[in-house]
């Protein structure tokens, strides 16, 4: 075999990865949006300010993983009562969960019967008489 005919397997080899990969990706399902994307945008300042009350607080909520629990350590000012707890899985709307938790100091949500993989976790609850809501990223 000479120089020319070992660039061309070459090239060939790689060309054909490339159209593996590009056919294996575009195979995958990400629904990046959600289903009721007008109502959530014309909701958007009611999030804004319970972002903003959540910002407003001098201590943040805590998050912490394990490999069976996630840990939410809550200041004083945001032990009010009830809050909210969402995990959104960002490619794949089935495995999204929904907590509503009693809140204390630390609240531990099991976590063993969820998927594994990167959530987007949302508290949302009342702090001062005002809606709050924070979002972090977090891995299980």
């Amino acid at each position: 075999m000479n120089w020319g005919k070992g660039i061309i397997v070459g090239m060939v080899l790689f060309m054909g990865f490339i159209i593996t990969m590009v056919v294996i990706m575009m195979q995958q399902k990400i629904d990046l949006v959600q289903e009721d994307y007008y109502q959530q945008e014309l909701e958007y300042n009611k999030q804004y300010d319970a972002e903003s009350n959540y910002l407003s607080a001098q201590k943040p909520i805590e998050i912490r993983s394990s490999a069976d629990t996630l840990l939410l350590a809550f200041p004083a000012d945001f032990q009010t009562g009830k809050a909210t707890v969402q995990l959104q899985r960002p490619n794949n709307k089935e495995l999204d969960t929904t907590f509503t938790i009693d809140v204390r100091g630390q609240v531990k949500i099991p976590v063993k019967r969820i998927e594994k993989g990167q959530f987007k976790c949302i508290i949302s609850g009342i702090y001062r008489g005002k809606v709050y809501q924070m979002s972090q990223q977090v891995t299980l």
